[in-house]
């Protein structure tokens, strides 16, 4: 399921665009969205849209975040207590969590980073990129990337371990959370010098009908975000919470635990958007 150097979410290539029954599907939604509107401008009925035309229609075709998911309740709930009983196995490491959401589309634990971590972006656009290549040597988990009516931001996560040495018996920060820190430290060096080099990686990736808005091509600092996740609820005291807003305040870096996307993943279950 790779396209290019990059995993698209589904199995479909909807760079490919509409099939002749989704094109006449739309058409007839547009006839009735004029028809509900009666002349005076035009009512929307995005929901009501096929899926492959809400993907055919957004940025990144293959790697859009469809809100319409959210809306599958009973669904998101077995994938979120699926997902909390693999981060529970104490032999659980970050190759199983991406594994897990990578193979069984738990896309939205990822995603509810964007609603529920403290960001406001992504409630007019979100999508999605797994192992999204920085150069020649560094691959982010993933990499989010979220509209708001001040256009688009990023956010590039980092996994790292469950258990091991997350923490220190005093809540200072362990070997894990100080390799992911230097990893993302690492990413936003890269970005700062290199930025103009994502430009084709985007364009292969977007919707061959849109043009790349200008936060795709020009580096803009205050719209980066890092996030590093690592350790259980349990591994953090209060002081590893103030360590975390003072990272996230002073170095636009958030530390998270696997708990918070436990939390965040069933908080977004019914949500109108991330």
């Amino acid at each position: 399921m790779k396209q290019g150097e990059y995993m698209r979410l589904q199995e479909r290539d909807y760079l490919e665009g509409l099939t002749e029954k989704e094109q006449e599907k739309y058409r007839e939604i547009l006839e009735e969205e004029k028809r509900r509107a009666g002349g005076f401008g035009r009512v929307y009925m995005f929901r009501e849209y096929p899926k492959a035309v809400r993907h055919c229609l957004s940025l990144f075709p293959n790697n859009y975040l469809d809100i319409n998911n959210l809306q599958n309740e009973e669904l998101l709930k077995e994938k979120n207590q699926e997902f909390s009983k693999i981060i529970s196995d104490n032999e659980c490491i970050e190759r199983n969590i991406t594994k897990y959401i990578n193979k069984n589309d738990g896309f939205h634990i990822i995603g509810s980073i964007l609603k529920c971590g403290g960001y406001n972006f992504g409630h007019h656009d979100a999508f999605l990129f797994p192992e999204f290549q920085l150069g020649s040597s560094m691959r982010p988990d993933y990499l989010l990337i979220g509209k708001s009516s001040g256009g688009y931001e990023f956010i590039f996560v980092e996994l790292e371990s469950v258990y091991g040495r997350i923490t220190t018996k005093d809540g200072q920060l362990g070997e894990c959370f100080h390799k992911g820190i230097y990893q993302v430290k690492d990413w936003s060096r890269w970005l700062q010098a290199n930025y103009d080099s994502l430009f084709g990686k985007f364009k292969e990736l977007k919707n061959r009908e849109e043009c790349l808005p200008e936060e795709f091509i020009e580096y803009d600092e205050s719209r980066m975000h890092y996030v590093v996740v690592a350790g259980r609820r349990s591994d953090f005291n209060d002081l590893t919470y103030r360590i975390a807003r003072e990272s996230f305040l002073k170095e636009n870096i958030k530390l998270l635990h696997y708990d918070n996307l436990i939390d965040f993943s069933n908080s977004i279950v019914g949500e109108l958007s991330y």
